[in-house]
């Protein structure tokens, strides 16, 4: 049996580690499966040859703390090889960096934002195209999301489909091609995830005009994300 495929393109802090794992982990705990369904790639690693698309049943591209706009040769690498998936039925969802590396895959640009990051519980809301959306359509209209991001999608290419969008950050969801989606927000993340994260830029987000006590009094427990993952992994057919 196929496998899904996890993307690393990178690792949280070693305090997240300790309690809830790495990227990868949270993504394997949040969608309810084995290890034994899943192979991790290194993206970063670049005496590694990418995988070929069609060996797996799925691919999820994570998030990193680097800036796409870094352009190193293996984000470059990664957007080339998002390309192959394509030509491909394999279903891809690219979270956060993975995200923002399929749009600039697609032909859209990423940046720092003028007003600032988007950190915290956020509602997200869905466009009227999503509804039908075999990945997507399961939330509603509206829903909270975990967000933590400092750069942002800011010119969206024409021939993708926008899902999904709030007033802090206006390309939240995207579809592809009918294989083929990405989102900003972390669904792999748990409040207490966000609460470190907060906690440990606590300093940052201060001085980016941001309130980390307010951010964190806002705080709640939700399942969005684990029911899109959880969807994800029916799509891929584990």
């Amino acid at each position: 049996m196929k496998k899904l495929l996890i993307v690393k393109t990178g690792s949280t802090y070693d305090a997240v580690k300790k309690q809830h794992g790495d990227f990868e982990d949270m993504l394997v705990a949040a969608m309810g499966i084995g290890w034994q369904q899943v192979e991790v790639f290194n993206a970063k690693d670049e005496t590694l040859s990418f995988p070929i698309p069609d060996d797996y049943a799925g691919i999820i591209i994570t998030g990193s703390h680097d800036m796409l706009t870094f352009e190193d040769d293996w984000m470059l690498d990664l957007e080339e090889w998002i390309g192959t998936i394509c030509d491909t039925e394999v279903p891809a969802l690219g979270i956060g960096f993975g995200h923002q590396a399929m749009v600039k895959a697609f032909g859209g640009k990423v940046d720092y934002r003028d007003w600032g990051p988007e950190v915290g519980y956020v509602k997200i809301r869905l466009e009227v195209e999503a509804y039908n959306d075999r990945l997507f359509g399961l939330l509603f209209d509206k829903f909270h999301v975990y967000q933590y991001h400092n750069q942002s999608v800011v010119e969206f290419p024409e021939k993708i489909q926008l899902l999904g969008a709030n007033n802090i950050d206006f390309y939240q969801v995207v579809r592809y091609n009918n294989h083929m989606w990405s989102c900003q927000f972390h669904p792999e993340f748990s409040a207490d995830v966000l609460k470190k994260y907060i906690e440990i830029n606590a300093v940052q987000l201060t001085v980016d005009g941001l309130d980390p006590y307010v951010l964190l009094t806002i705080l709640e427990e939700n399942e969005s994300g684990k029911k899109l993952l959880k969807r994800f992994v029916e799509i891929c057919d584990l």
